[in-house]
């Protein structure tokens, strides 16, 4: 059962454009994610503005919360929840373009490419964190709660790795540069991974339990 379906009589038209809104900004924050850790794991030439994909993500966030606003002025106890949690998606969809930001701005200030067998490792946890965008935004907009759980299931496990790996940062001996290049990488997929399984946990939980239940 999709979103939508959850809301009583017709389809409401305010709701679906948020819902459109939330489409757009899950898919520009992966293809900033895809570039940005590109740029800062792989070395790869930037090819896009950051800066400007995260404006769209803004503009998109800011219209998302009118349509809301709209729809619940017109009955304001009318599936309010649901609003709620919509406006949630809406919150961890903009922090995911945000994060990309800040990998770009790591590239930025690294002094030399990024080498070795930590970075090896962060590349693995950012090609399962990129698997789980698809997976978050289809979990909520079809409503699926397998789906939902299988997205939670994985970031646990990269949640515990990605921690091992600042461990192996803090105990490896490399320059001041490259262990804040690298804690930022690993922040950055940390979060993102947090934010996608936050996504998905509105499915799974209760509107008191979001968060708390894309925990391990």
């Amino acid at each position: 059962m999709g979103f939508l379906d959850f809301f009583t009589g017709d389809q409401p038209p305010l709701i679906k454009r948020a819902l459109g809104d939330v489409c757009v900004m899950l898919d520009t924050g992966r293809e900033m994610f895809a570039a940005a850790s590109a740029h800062l794991l792989d070395n790869e030439i930037l090819e896009i503005d950051l800066d400007a994909q995260h404006a769209v993500i803004e503009a998109r966030e800011r219209a998302a919360r009118r349509a809301v606003l709209e729809h619940l002025n017109l009955d304001p106890k009318r599936e309010l929840v649901l609003c709620i949690k919509l406006i949630t998606v809406v919150h961890e969809s903009e922090r995911i373009g945000a994060l990309g930001k800040m990998m770009g701005q790591a590239a930025r200030l690294a002094h030399g490419p990024r080498l070795g067998p930590i970075v090896d490792r962060l590349r693995t946890s950012r090609t399962r964190t990129y698997e789980l965008f698809d997976q978050a935004r289809d979990s909520f907009l079809e409503g699926d709660q397998i789906k939902a759980r299988g997205v939670l299931t994985q970031q646990t496990s990269q949640r515990v790795k990605i921690e091992q790996y600042v461990q192996v940062i803090a105990d490896a001996e490399m320059s001041c540069n490259d262990a804040m290049v690298f804690t930022m990488a690993a922040f950055a997929l940390f979060n993102t991974g947090m934010h996608l399984a936050n996504i998905a946990s509105v499915v799974t939980s209760p509107l008191d339990r979001i968060r708390s239940g894309a925990a391990p």
